[in-house]
């Protein structure tokens, strides 16, 4: 298994920007959670980060460095949940994905994450990018749009790069409105518990279609007090209690 330890750096520009009046206190007790696991008192380092984590920190190496704690202590299920959780803010990171990938191999049912539609598949960026980089990106792009078609007024050889920056600001566009449905649509769950009865109804007595172990990804397709509906695929679905899942 790969493995990094806490991008420190980046999450001091992180924090220093996003938190600052209680950005010391977090810095600090990221540097502690850092030293714990350095220590290897993973227990101990995996409550620092959850309690930042509750602190209303969110933060894609945050979520990797404490899916890190928990695979070192053998806890698969809530090293491949916060795995998950690290993709969506740090997609292009390879350290992630594999230590993901290790993760899910540790677990007796083996299950992937779902591969990306058609569309997801044409629009490869979307992946590549999380949802705050899309924006930033599209707000840059609009910018620069418009102070092209300012220029283009005096300078009329600039209508062909004014045609090309309308086309990549619609796909911009396009792009945030494919990561916003798949957030949406696409909502992954990993099962916390070392055994779970998958059932037919939202109910103990329902039948058991199957069962799932820790650390196996589904999809959550569905919600009903306290019950929810996930899906491996067309045949294999069915509803597990709330709190056997992690998402």
């Amino acid at each position: 298994m790969k493995h990094a330890l806490a991008f420190f750096l980046f999450l001091v520009l992180t924090l220093s920007t996003s938190l600052p009046t209680e950005a010391s206190d977090y810095l600090n007790e990221i540097v502690r959670a850092n030293g714990l696991y350095a220590e290897k008192h993973y227990a101990e380092s995996a409550q620092a980060y959850e309690s930042l984590i509750d602190k209303g920190v969110q933060n894609g190496y945050l979520y990797y460095n404490l899916g890190n704690a928990y695979i070192r202590m053998g806890k698969t299920g809530p090293a491949v949940l916060n795995y998950v959780r690290a993709l969506k803010w740090i997609p292009r990171d390879e350290n992630l994905e594999a230590n993901l990938k290790f993760a899910i191999q540790q677990t007796r049912d083996k299950i992937e994450l779902p591969p990306p539609g058609t569309l997801n598949v044409l629009l490869f960026w979307v992946h590549d990018l999380n949802f705050h980089e899309l924006v930033v990106f599209t707000i840059g792009l609009n910018i620069i749009f418009w102070v092209n078609l300012a220029l283009w007024m005096y300078f009329p050889f600039l209508k062909v790069v004014r045609n090309a920056l309308l086309c990549f600001l619609f796909l911009s566009f396009v792009s945030i409105g494919v990561k916003i449905k798949n957030e949406s649509d696409l909502k992954l769950g990993v099962v916390l518990a070392e055994n779970v009865e998958v059932k037919s109804g939202r109910a103990g007595d329902a039948v058991t279609l199957f069962q799932l172990h820790e650390g196996a990804l589904v999809t959550v397709t569905g919600k009903h007090d306290n019950w929810l509906e996930i899906r491996l695929n067309d045949e294999q679905k069915g509803w597990v209690p709330q709190n056997s899942l992690g998402t």
